[in-house]
C-alpha cells in the first residue's frame, strides 16, 4: 500500500528544480497560493536531534542515511514550497526519524510560525497524552496529533480508535484540536465505520483522513469508495486529504485522476479537502506532486480549486485548538 516514488538525488537538487511540466507540455498555474497540508522535517544535526528510526517502516539503517544526506530542514523546504506557489503548511511529526519524539518539529514552527504549523506524533493510548496535548496546544500551538498503524491482529481494533484512545480523544475534543488519521490494512473499511462513531461522540474534533481513506484505485461507479467511506459523508467534521501517495497510487492503476476528483468532490464537498505533497517522504520532484494534484482538480470550478488548495485548510487547522465549544 504504500509504494513510493524513485529516489531523488538530492533535496538541494529538488529546490533547485524548476517547474517540471505535465505529458501535456502545458504547466498548470495557480491564480491562488497554496497551502500544503502534508510536510516532513528532519535534520542532520543528530548532536542536538538525535534520532529514533528504530520503528521506521523503510528500516532505521535506510532512513538515517537519508536524513544524513538529505536533511529537509526549513531552508530546503521553503525553497522548494516557493518556487511551487506554497505559501505555508503543516509540518508533520517524522515517526520514520523521530519516533514520538517532537523537538525538532516544535522548534522549526516556534521559530516559523507563519510557515509551519506543527502536527505532533504521539502514543494514542498513553496516559500520559492528554496532559501532553493540553501543554503542547497551550505552549507550542499544535494543531493537533497524527495517528496511524496497523490494526490489532487478534481483535481487528486500531488503537487509536479503541476505548483506550478515549483520554487523547477527549483532550482533542476539549481543546478543539484536529486528529490527522492513517490507519492502514484490509480493516480499513472498519475503521471508516468507527471514525464515523468517533466523529459523533467528540463533534469539536476536526478528524482528517489522509489519503482520503485509502479508496481502491479502480474506475468504478464509487470510484474505489467502500459504503463505509461514503457514509463518512454525513458526518461535517470528517475531512479528507489528497496526497501524492493516493495520486501515484491512482495513477499507476491508470484511473483518470480528474474524473476520480469530481467524484470525491460530488460526494464530500470541495470544502472538505485538503492537500499535502508528503514531502520529506515521498520521493520524487514537488513541482511533479504540485501538478498532479492541480491536474486532478483541473475540472473543478475555480472556487472548488481553492478550496482544496488553500481555503480548507486554513479554516480547520488552528494553532492551538479552537478552544472548547
Amino acid at each position: 500500500m504504500l509504494r513510493r516514488r524513485t529516489v531523488l538525488g538530492s533535496a538541494l537538487a529538488a529546490a533547485a528544480a524548476s517547474v517540471m511540466p505535465k505529458a501535456s507540455g502545458k504547466v498548470i498555474t495557480p491564480p491562488f497560493n497554496l497551502f500544503d497540508a502534508h510536510g516532513h522535517f528532519y535534520t542532520n544535526d543528530v548532536e542536538k536531534y538525535p534520532f529514533q528510526a528504530e520503528g521506521s517502516r523503510y528500516g532505521p539503517e535506510i532512513m538515517i542515511a537519508k536524513a544524513m544526506a538529505r536533511p529537509m530542514t526549513p531552508e530546503v523546504v521553503f525553497r522548494v514550497w516557493g518556487e511551487n506557489w506554497i505559501e505555508m503548511g503543516l509540518g508533520v511529526g517524522y515517526n520514520s526519524t523521530y519516533s514520538t519524539d517532537n523537538s525538532y518539529l516544535l522548534d522549526m514552527a516556534a521559530k516559523y510560525p507563519n510557515r509551519i504549523l506543527p502536527v505532533v506524533i504521539l502514543s494514542a493510548t498513553d496516559r500520559s497524552t492528554p496532559a501532553a496535548l493540553e501543554r503542547m496546544a497551550r505552549e507550542n500551538r499544535i494543531i493537533g496529533p497524527r495517528f496511524t498503524g496497523i490494526a490489532n491482529r487478534e481483535t481487528g481494533e486500531f488503537s487509536f480508535l479503541s476505548d483506550a484512545a478515549t483520554g487523547a480523544w477527549e483532550a482533542c475534543n476539549s481543546l478543539g484540536l484536529a486528529i490527522t488519521l492513517m490507519p492502514l490494512g484490509r480493516q480499513v473499511p472498519d475503521a471508516m465505520q468507527r471514525v464515523a462513531e468517533l466523529a459523533d461522540r467528540y463533534p469539536n474534533v476536526n478528524i482528517v483522513l489522509d489519503h482520503i481513506g485509502f479508496p481502491t484505485p479502480e474506475i468504478s461507479p464509487n470510484w474505489g469508495l467502500t459504503p463505509q467511506h461514503v457514509a463518512l459523508a454525513q458526518h461535517d467534521n470528517v475531512y479528507y486529504k489528497l496526497t501524492t501517495l493516493l495520486l501515484d497510487q491512482l495513477n499507476d492503476a491508470n484511473v483518470p485522476t480528474d474524473q476520480f476528483m469530481l467524484h470525491m468532490v460530488k460526494t464530500y464537498g470541495a470544502d472538505h479537502f485538503v492537500w499535502g505533497t508528503d514531502i520529506g517522504n515521498s520521493e520524487g520532484w514537488v513541482s511533479d506532486f504540485v501538478q498532479d494534484a492541480l491536474y486532478s482538480a483541473r475540472m473543478l470550478p475555480l472556487e472548488q480549486q481553492k478550496a482544496i488548495f488553500y481555503d480548507t485548510a486554513k479554516r480547520i487547522f488552528v494553532p492551538g485548538g479552537r478552544g472548547a465549544t
